[in-house]
This record gives C-alpha cells, sequence and structure tokens, in this order.
C-alpha cells in the first residue's frame, strides 16, 4: 500500500503529528511512505494520504481517494504549538468527516471524557452568536452572513444577542445592525459566555459542542458543526428550545479524537481503517 505524507516544515505540530499517525500505522503493516511539501509535489496516485488540515486533504483528491484528515479535537482542544488532542476522520473536517463512529459505545466517553464537563441543561436570557474568523476554511464557500443570522433570529424573538468575536481574531467581523445587541469580551472563555445563554448560535465552530457540554442548546447551521446531530437547524423555537438526550452524542464524539499515545501507537489508525478494510486483518 502507497500512503502519501504531507507535511508543512515551518509548523511543528503538522510534522509532529502526522508522525505521530505514520509511526502508529507502521504497527499494522510494512507500507510505503512518500512524504510531500509545497515545494515538492507528488507524482502518481496513492491508496491513501495523511495530513494536517482540509486545505492540504482537498488538496490531496488528485492523488488519493482516501485522505485522513488530522485536525484540533472537539474535545480537549488545546489551541497552540503544544496540541495533543487532535481529531482524526477521512475525506472531511469536522462534521464533514467520516470518524467510523455512528452509534459508537460508551468506553470512550467513560475512560476519557466522563469528568464532570458534561453540565444539566440550564436556561437563559439572551442568544449567544460565538463568531469564526473570517479566513476559516471550515466556513469558506458556506455563504454565510452573521448579519443574515442576526436578521433571522429577530423574527423570532426580541431577546439580547450577545456577539463574541473569535479570541484569536484581529479585525474581526465588524459591527452588526440590529436591536438589543451586544458584544462581550473576545477573551473571555467561551464556559463562561455560555453559562447565562439561552441558546447558542453556530454555523459550525466548535463552540457548538461547548454549548452542549455546557448544558445549552445549539443552533448549527451548517452540517460541519460537530453538534449538528444535537442540535436545532432553525429558529423556530427560540424561547423553547429543545433539549435532546446527549448520551449517543457523546459516545460518539468520543471516537472522533485521539491522544498523542495513541496515534502512535496505532490504535487511531485500528479504528479508522475499518473503512478500507472489512472483516480482513492488516
Amino acid at each position: 500500500m502507497k500512503i502519501l505524507c504531507v507535511v508543512r516544515k515551518d509548523f511543528r505540530h503538522h510534522i509532529q503529528c502526522v508522525s505521530n499517525m505514520v509511526e502508529g500505522i507502521k504497527k499494522h503493516g510494512n507500507y510505503l511512505f512518500h512524504e510531500y511539501t509545497y515545494k515538492n509535489p507528488p507524482k502518481g496516485k496513492y491508496d491513501l494520504s495523511v495530513s494536517w488540515g482540509i486545505r492540504n486533504g482537498v488538496a490531496l483528491n488528485n492523488y488519493s481517494k482516501y485522505n485522513i484528515i488530522i485536525e484540533n479535537a472537539p474535545l480537549n482542544n488545546i489551541q497552540g504549538p503544544n496540541k495533543e488532542w487532535v481529531s482524526c476522520g477521512w475525506n472531511g473536517l469536522m462534521g464533514h468527516a467520516d470518524f467510523c463512529n455512528e452509534n459508537s459505545s460508551n468506553d470512550r466517553w467513560k475512560k476519557h471524557f466522563d469528568d464532570g464537563r458534561l453540565l444539566n441543561y440550564s436556561d437563559g436570557d439572551y442568544i449567544l452568536i460565538p463568531l469564526q474568523i473570517k479566513t476559516d476554511m471550515s466556513i469558506a464557500g458556506k455563504g454565510y452572513t452573521y448579519q443574515t443570522i442576526v436578521n433571522e433570529i429577530r423574527k423570532f424573538t426580541d431577546l439580547p444577542i450577545k456577539i463574541k468575536q473569535h479570541p484569536t481574531a484581529v479585525d474581526g467581523w465588524g459591527k452588526f445592525l440590529g436591536k438589543n445587541i451586544s458584544y462581550i469580551d473576545r477573551f473571555m472563555p467561551i464556559k463562561d459566555a455560555i453559562k447565562s445563554a439561552k441558546v447558542v448560535v453556530t454555523i459550525n465552530s466548535n463552540a457548538g459542542v461547548d454549548a452542549v457540554l455546557g448544558g445549552k442548546p445549539v443552533i448549527a447551521i451548517d452540517k460541519g458543526s460537530m453538534a449538528y446531530d444535537i442540535a436545532q437547524h432553525d429558529f423556530t423555537n427560540l424561547h423553547v428550545p429543545k433539549w435532546p438526550d446527549r448520551t449517543q452524542w457523546c459516545n460518539n464524539i468520543a471516537y472522533a479524537q485521539w491522544s498523542p499515545k495513541e496515534v502512535k501507537g496505532g490504535e487511531a489508525w485500528e479504528h479508522l481503517k475499518q473503512k478500507l478494510f472489512t472483516n480482513t486483518q492488516t
């Protein structure tokens, strides 16, 4: 099997995370690996590829049918150069990826994440909109605008709308038109921002995951949201939002990310390879 690995030499976490996956795959067989950088375009076809980020993954569609996309983990999400847990899915970013996790058991949730982070549902008195970065690939080309979202919300409620710019945004999205809109500190921890919210509205931000864990109903507009399966997708129930059972969602999302030890040790590949190999050993 020929496997194409894509890294950016100037991003240490790209190299480390892809290297961990390569080492994990090697524990399951002898494969032929080829490393590709931006200055070293590949030739020929490959059985699968491994890369950090959807930008690289999209570029690899011409070289392999199956692409493992490594990205920030929806749970245990650490920003910065020392990334630890990562999401690992096939052919997409977050909710658009196949994590081979439908109807998962509760073993990974119980082992790694059942630590009190899942709070009981609670009511609130405002609508929270956490903004995403303008250049984020997860919203690129989607055609969504936050002004349109604000306008739609106002068709169904006069509740206050609170806007939170992304903590890493430099210029942000500017001001939005509408009544009873206010802005909160972009550096406020998301768990504090959602604490008194009635509903959290997002396109596909990981803030939707934080909201579900924090006991808040979520409106997720795009299927790329990791909260999409448990979220509402329109604004008709803003005053009486649904509080769905989160048990299976927790079990499934626990199988969407892996620790460095699990990736390097081959556990992530052992799980993901079922997409390629059915009822076989490799």
